[in-house]
């Protein structure tokens, strides 16, 4: 990365009217203070740690900056859901990262919604919140952030200003973690800008309803102890656990989704876990974001705190979440070691209890790895539309179905391994 490009892109909606650079000082202040957060964190120089659109920013001056940002950091208010221009600019930057985009984002909760209105659904996918971490200290001013919103912390005195304090301090450490995370990847403008055009992200649902797919494996630089590097490579989207299959298994999941009529969105597995096991008072349910798949490399649960972390999401009991896990018989090395990974793989789904309500082989299958590319196809069909119709049941919708639906009477087609 050159000092000339920015760490972040800052997107908000700007307040209209000829008053409306005076009403969005406080934007630009909470700019300038992240972005010096941001410089000392990473080492660039703090006039490039960020951009932000200044009120005489040419009308589409804004696509070479984020072509080139690694973080999108979007300022949630009720305004910026309903502004083209911020959708525009989600569209562009989720092009920009493809895959990437679940971790690339670093929502600001700038001023809460209001009680009874409802988030776009491409927003409630990716939450505001804060992980509770730190000491009764940082735990009261996410709690304050949480309910009040960060512009009301930043003009807030004493208290306000401790707590506004503390949330940008995370919020610079998260950008920094992404950015050091997520190597960029060049993008064109003209890439971003094809013959569709950029949509608003928030102006329509999208016809095909999202299949969220997180997976759990080691890569190349950070291998269970023996492991050889063969089936791995620089991020989990590079496993490759079937030597007969076409590409990575990543890939399979989402071809697999499309034809199965949804719309996959890849999630980290931390993201993914705070999503299913975060804290939260014991009477308000959880609210799920899309029916949800998570596959986990039965070498993965090697590493201890990966398979307690697993448990937890067994233990979490989400109805719209499907557990599976791979233990590929055309791997050598795998075959070698196969009893114990096999004891590993069932006492971390031993008690998922969604399995019992698909056909006794693939349930079988599933509790004790996944051997084949065929096996993965089949299974992945069932749980995702098992869990897809048990996402529609939790959150009571009551809309008509969409005439694509995705776990149509009709079955799904067991494709083939390539």
């Amino acid at each position: 990365m050159t000092d000339s490009t920015p760490v972040f892109f800052l997107s908000y909606a700007r307040t209209p009217g000829p008053q409306g650079a005076d009403a969005d000082q406080p934007v630009f202040s909470f700019f300038e203070e992240l972005g010096q957060q941001v410089a000392r964190l990473t080492g660039v120089p703090a006039e490039h740690a960020g951009h932000v659109d200044r009120p005489d920013t040419a009308s589409d001056g804004w696509l070479a900056k984020l072509t080139a940002s690694s973080v999108f950091v979007p300022l949630y208010a009720p305004r910026y859901f309903t502004d083209p221009l911020c959708g525009r600019q989600c569209t562009a930057f989720k092009r920009r990262v493809g895959p990437d985009y679940g971790r690339a984002v670093v929502p600001v909760l700038w001023i809460p919604h209001r009680t009874g209105t409802t988030l776009p659904m491409a927003a409630l996918d990716i939450p505001p919140h804060l992980p509770r971490e730190g000491g009764a200290e940082e735990q009261h001013a996410q709690d304050r952030y949480a309910e009040s919103g960060l512009y009301q912390l930043m003009e807030t005195e004493d208290d306000g200003q401790r707590a506004y304090r503390a949330v940008l301090e995370r919020l610079a450490q998260r950008i920094t973690r992404v950015w050091q995370d997520t190597p960029p990847r060049p993008v064109s403008v003209e890439r971003l800008t094809d013959r569709r055009g950029l949509v608003d992200a928030f102006a329509a649902r999208p016809s095909k309803p999202t299949l969220r797919i997180t997976v759990v494996a080691p890569t190349a630089g950070r291998l269970p102890p023996g492991r050889d590097a063969a089936s791995y490579g620089p991020d989990t989207e590079s496993w490759r656990p079937y030597r007969t299959a076409h590409g990575t298994l990543t890939q399979q999941a989402f071809a697999l989704a499309r034809n199965l009529g949804f719309e996959p969105e890849l999630i980290p597995f931390d993201e993914a876990y705070e999503a299913i096991v975060h804290d939260r008072p014991a009477r308000e349910p959880v609210r799920p974001l899309a029916p949800s798949v998570l596959v986990a490399d039965a070498w993965a649960l090697s590493d201890v705190r990966v398979a307690e972390q697993l448990q937890h999401i067994v233990r979490a009991d989400r109805p719209w979440l499907a557990v599976m896990a791979v233990l590929a018989e055309d791997d050598l090395q795998t075959r070698h070691d196969e009893a114990r990974l096999r004891s590993l793989v069932e006492a971390t789904l031993s008690r998922y209890r969604h399995l019992r309500e698909i056909p006794h082989t693939a349930r079988t299958t599933a509790a004790r790895g996944i051997p084949t590319a065929d096996a993965f196809a089949w299974l992945f069909a069932e749980l995702a539309k098992s869990c897809y119709m048990r996402y529609l049941d939790s959150i009571q919708d009551v809309s008509p179905r969409l005439s694509t639906d995705p776990v149509g009477s009709s079955g799904v087609r067991r494709p083939a391994s390539d």
